[in-house]
């Protein structure tokens, strides 16, 4: 955390900014350590304790608590080269930008397995879409460890859908993050930039690099896939069935195939493991949503903030 913190508040920038901490862990010894920081860097880092647990919690309360036009999401692991600041802003020089996605280069802890190769790289949220400036479109969307918004967006639109919520193996009250808020942005219109001079680099730690860690990343996948198709699609009572059956016919082919390639390493059944952890959450989440009526009142939520309204001043 404080080496993402130092990276930032030593940008040779000369835009005027500020720095807030949204802390869903309210540690006393972290904002300790802030006071620390600023004092050695004479910086003024805000600190604020987030007792809603929640990534998007601490997302949306940053964006209220903000009070610049532009609004930059990264998470306590990056290390930001000192031109990223006036990087990632410089699109928004145009009004029809509404966000900006940034370049993000994995920093690996230790030398990375070669399974791991078959690992999409959004399970690390590494974006890398090449070495020149474009518009992205969707389904492209930014993420959410070096992303840039239109405060006035995340006020109004509701922001951001909950991406991990919950706890435990299987996070049911679970949304669509970062990716589900993009599409909003896309919806009204506004066009979403990728920069690959924004880049900064993204800590992935040994414990990430691990089976357990991937698979524990499909079921969140799953279940955030599950959830933005219920919401976006509305599928029918009469269809929800149909779908749990195929994600289980799939899930089963799946088990299968993994079965068969299991003998020739992780590299060769690790595909087939992720796609039966995959189909399998989605097939329990869409029967969750057949049965559990609360379970479907969440999903179709307009927000999920009390007031959003009432955000925007």
């Amino acid at each position: 955390m404080l080496e993402a913190l130092e990276s930032i508040i030593n940008q040779g920038s000369k835009h005027e900014f500020e720095v807030l901490v949204l802390d869903n862990a309210c540690d006393k010894a972290l904002e300790n350590e802030i006071r620390k920081l600023n004092k050695a860097n004479h910086a003024q880092v805000l600190y604020f304790p987030v007792e809603e647990l929640g990534l998007h919690n601490g997302r949306n309360q940053g964006a209220i608590k903000a009070r610049g036009e532009i609004v930059i999401f990264i998470d306590d692991d990056i290390i930001a080269p000192p031109d990223w600041l006036k990087a990632i802003c410089a699109p928004f020089v145009n009004p029809k930008v509404g966000a900006v996605g940034g370049k993000t280069i994995p920093q690996w802890d230790a030398p990375p397995p070669d399974w791991l190769k078959q690992v999409p790289d959004d399970y690390f949220s590494l974006l890398d879409l090449g070495n020149v400036s474009r518009e992205m479109q969707w389904p492209e969307t930014p993420y959410g460890c070096n992303m840039a918004f239109r405060r006035e967006l995340v006020l109004t639109l509701g922001g951001f859908p909950p991406d991990g919520v919950g706890g435990g193996w299987i996070e049911w009250q679970r949304g669509d993050g970062e990716t589900g808020f993009a599409k909003r942005v896309y919806d009204e219109g506004y066009k979403i930039v990728y920069s690959p001079e924004a880049w900064l680099y993204h800590r992935i730690p040994a414990k990430r690099q691990t089976l357990e860690f991937v698979r524990r990343r499909a079921i969140k996948g799953a279940i955030s896939s599950a959830y933005s198709e219920i919401k976006y699609f509305l599928p029918s009572k009469l269809l929800l069935p149909i779908q749990v059956a195929k994600h289980v016919l799939k899930a089963l082919s799946a088990g299968v195939k993994r079965l068969f390639a299991s003998f020739r390493g992780v590299e060769h059944w690790l595909q087939y493991d992720i796609q039966w952890f995959h189909h399998l959450i989605s097939a329990l989440y869409k029967m969750r949503i057949l049965l559990d009526p609360n379970l479907r009142k969440w999903v179709h939520k307009e927000h999920y903030w009390a007031d959003a309204s009432s955000k925007t001043n």
